[in-house]
């Protein structure tokens, strides 16, 4: 009798065995012919299979962050790239991972969560026509108060429009520093809603001739106290910064023309080696010393670009 359960155990084995090889032999050979791209895109496709059953079995924080941020911008954000009026959404979500790693069915959950605020995110644009450019997921090493981690969400959308990269400020574009407070000088009161942020923010894009998507997105956080200028004839820094020309927080065009010629530069001085840029959130922030002061600070997102038909 012991040697028929021996026997037995081992049939089964190898039929799970030989299951198991011919599967991945399956996948390798799906891979065969395919470009890099297109392999990508396959992979994603699978894991939003594996996530779906919802199973109990577990992977790696990385890998996980990956694959699922790879999956919500295939899905949400594959497209042109080419936007007008950006928004920018942040937001934490609970990262349930046990000893590095997490499980299938908690990703299938937060694959259901970020896929919320970007419905969320889009009801409130009140524009059938918006869509999503970049979806950003970070892991916070801090977590939370508990010691649980969590995952940091930045989702970037607009209106897909041409328009010409870096388009200089004409004479009409003053604007206030920040707080939507719309144009200032002569043009007080004009474009609330708006202001020197989100205009530089329209500037700071790169059109892409194909559709796409990216993967594997790196943040930057560009301030202006890293950042000394010896050619700024407005203040000290390459980027904006509150002084004593300042005090009524109104950029000329002169100025604005300034920090925007210098995006290039900054933007490929913090670029990840192998990554391309995809979006800038340009911030009013504060400095916090003994004197306060207003500036601007540039969220930066790079990724790797993964060309594809968005059909």
């Amino acid at each position: 009798m012991n040697s028929i359960k021996i026997v037995t155990f081992f049939a089964i084995a190898s039929m799970v065995v030989l299951t198991t090889s011919c599967n991945k032999e399956k996948h390798e050979s799906a891979l065969i012919g395919m470009s890099k791209q297109e392999q990508t895109t396959l992979k994603l496709l699978n894991f939003k299979q594996k996530i779906q059953i919802k199973s109990g079995d577990m992977m790696e924080a990385d890998s996980a962050v990956w694959y699922l941020e790879g999956l919500l911008n295939y899905e949400q954000a594959n497209n042109s790239h080419e936007f007008q009026k950006v928004k920018f959404l942040y937001d934490t979500l609970q990262w349930p991972a046990s000893n590095g790693s997490i499980s299938f069915q908690d990703l299938q959950q937060l694959y259901v969560s970020v896929n919320e605020l970007a419905q969320h995110m889009a009801q409130q644009n009140e524009n059938s026509e918006f869509t999503f450019n970049v979806i950003d997921l970070q892991l916070d090493e801090t977590g939370f108060k508990n010691g649980e981690q969590a995952v940091v969400v930045t989702l970037s959308g607009g209106l897909l429009a041409t328009i010409p990269t870096y388009l200089p400020f004409d004479l009409t574009d003053y604007w206030r520093s920040g707080d939507l407070l719309g144009k200032c000088d002569e043009f007080t009161g004009q474009h609330i809603g708006r202001d020197a942020t989100t205009e530089l923010e329209n500037r700071f894009k790169i059109p892409y001739t194909q559709p796409g998507y990216f993967v594997s997105i790196a943040s930057r956080y560009i301030t202006c106290l890293d950042n000394l200028a010896n050619d700024n004839p407005y203040g000290y820094f390459m980027l904006w910064y509150e002084n004593i020309n300042h005090s009524n927080h109104c950029l000329s065009p002169g100025e604005l023309n300034y920090y925007l010629g210098k995006w290039e530069y900054l933007k490929n001085k913090y670029k990840p080696e192998g990554l391309t840029f995809c979006s800038a959130d340009v911030i009013f922030d504060i400095i916090m010393s003994t004197d306060p002061r207003r500036c601007h600070s540039y969220d930066v997102k790079y990724g790797v670009f993964i060309g594809s038909n968005p059909n």
